[in-house]
Parts: structure tokens; sequence; C-alpha cells
């Protein structure tokens, strides 16, 4: 792991969950970005390693974007710590409104539990915490609404969803030229600009090669920017694997019926592919069974990759 200074801690977590930042000072521990919801009480005992909050109180949980793998453990972690919790300002009308949330969970077959806000942020802002200011930056593309945290002390980056070490979080398929592609772009001409010494990604663990990050993000938008049938192909692939992260899996019988009772696979394929969704959910499982990101014995599809 990249080196960090003590009074920032990372649980590194898989791909169902996002990782946990602990930002520690004598005034009061942050915690950025909460986990899944079915992982709440892993997430929960992870906190509580000597290696992060032990038995310390959390004074503040701060959130980088509302998608369910950094905000399903809010409520949790709330009901656990009685901390206030701070989210982005532009996804205020998303939390207000949980029916927005429960629709969009609906419709890519995903799970947060509803929680309750005290404090909002923007970009342009910052807050104090580990001994040192935290600016907050937009990290839009993946996430339109999302922010990103830097100390310019440490050069410190906690990058959300907007970079990892081998990428970044998906984006949106779309006719070009595609909004969110170009959102991305800006979310990493952001980061470039900052120069951070080391990147805390939402998934994987830290990483201090910037620049060869920043360049295999460049180069998978490239790919992505003019041709929605592969960006497509490419969010079927990412949505199905989350989901059977959180089903632990799915019988190769049910494949197909499960990918026909979740909407966002077949208006994905009426808008950008064409080819029908009948017998998708097996060509999927086949596609990242190829990858290496499922298993398929006796019947039954599992992933690989740690939640």
């Amino acid at each position: 792991m990249a080196p960090l200074p003590d009074s920032v801690r990372v649980a590194v977590r898989g791909w169902l969950n996002c990782n946990q930042v602990v930002l520690r000072s004598a005034a009061g521990h942050v915690l950025v970005d909460s986990g899944y919801a079915a992982c709440a009480d892993e997430t929960l005992a992870r906190l509580r390693e000597p290696g992060m909050l032990g038995a310390d109180s959390l004074a503040r949980l701060v959130n980088t974007h509302c998608h369910s793998d950094h905000i399903g453990g809010n409520a949790a972690v709330a009901r656990a710590y009685g901390c206030p919790i701070t989210i982005p300002r532009d996804e205020v009308p998303t939390i207000d409104d949980w029916s927005i949330q429960e629709r969009w969970n609906a419709y890519v077959d995903q799970y947060a539990e509803p929680f309750a806000y005290q404090a909002t942020i923007a970009a342009g802002e910052s807050f104090r915490a580990a001994d040192r200011v935290w600016e907050a930056h937009a990290a839009p593309g993946h996430d339109m609404e999302g922010l990103m945290f830097f100390a310019p002390e440490g050069g410190i980056l906690v990058s959300g969803d907007a970079l990892w070490a081998d990428g970044l979080g998906f984006v949106w398929a779309h006719d070009p030229p595609n909004p969110f592609v170009e959102a991305a772009l800006q979310a990493l001409d952001t980061i470039e600009r900052l120069r951070p010494r080391v990147v805390i990604p939402g998934h994987g663990e830290p990483f201090e090669d910037v620049g060869g990050a920043l360049a295999k993000a460049r180069s998978r938008l490239a790919a992505f920017a003019n041709d929605p049938r592969r960006t497509a192909r490419h969010m079927m692939k990412v949505m199905f694997v989350f989901s059977m992260l959180h089903r632990g899996g799915i019988a190769i019988a049910e494949a197909n019926r499960y990918v026909e009772s979740v909407p966002c696979y077949r208006d994905l394929d009426e808008r950008f592919l064409g080819e029908g969704i009948d017998g998708l959910g097996l060509r999927l499982v086949a596609d990242l069974e190829r990858a290496g990101a499922m298993r398929v014995a006796d019947g039954f599809a599992r992933p690989t990759m740690a939640r």
C-alpha cells in the first residue's frame, strides 16, 4: 500500500463495497464513505479494528457520492456511532426524495438503506480532518454530482470513483458526443492539475503512480467516447457482476430470467444494441467467465473478486 500519514487509515474492500477512509485527529475522527448496505456489519467490524477507529468514537461521515456502494452503510454507521452525515450538495434531491433512490436501485438491482443527513458540502468548500484541510473538488462522469477530497498538505487525494489505479468507475452509454465521458475527462484534468502524491481510490489499493493511472483512465474513456455499443456492453457486465456480488451468484438456469427481470438490461439493449435480451444472461455469464470475473461450477456462477 502507498505510504500514508498515520492519521489517514484505509480499509481496502472489494468491488461491492467501496474503501473506507478514516481521517484521525484529536478533534474528532472522520469517515469517508460507508460501503454497501448488505455488508454493513462487516463494515462496522472493519471500523472497530485497531488500525481504523478501534474503540474511538466517530465525529462525522462524509460521502464522495451517493451510489449504493458508497452510501449503503450510512444508516448503520450513524446508528452505531451517532455521528452526523455530510453529502455532496448536488446529491440532495436524490436523498430528500428517497423514492428516486428506490427507483434507480430497482432499475439496476441494487439496494441502499435510507438515511438522514445533517450537512452538505460542495466543490470549492473544505473541511478539516486528520490535522489538515481537505478541499472538495467536482468529480463528474461516473456520478455527475460526485466529489473528491484533496489535502494539499501531503498531496493526498480521496478520489471516489473518478480515478482508480487501473481505470475509473463506469460511465453511462450515450450517443456521441457522450457528456459522461466529457465530464469524466474534466475530473481527470482536475486531478492532473492538483498533482497528488498519493491517491486513495474508491476501490483498490492506494497508489502513487498517478500519471500511469490517468493514462489508463483516459485510454478507457477514449475507447468509449464514440462507441455507445461498447459502452453499453461494458455497463451490462459491470452491473451484472455487481449484482451477483450482493446475491452471491446465480444458478445458470436462472441467468436469462434474472436479466429479463431487471429493467436496465432491456433499456440498454433497445437503445444501443438492438440484439434482444433473449439469452443475454447466459451471454453475460460466458463473457465474464472468459474475462476471469466469474467462475462456473456445478451449474452455478459466482464472481471471482472480493466483495
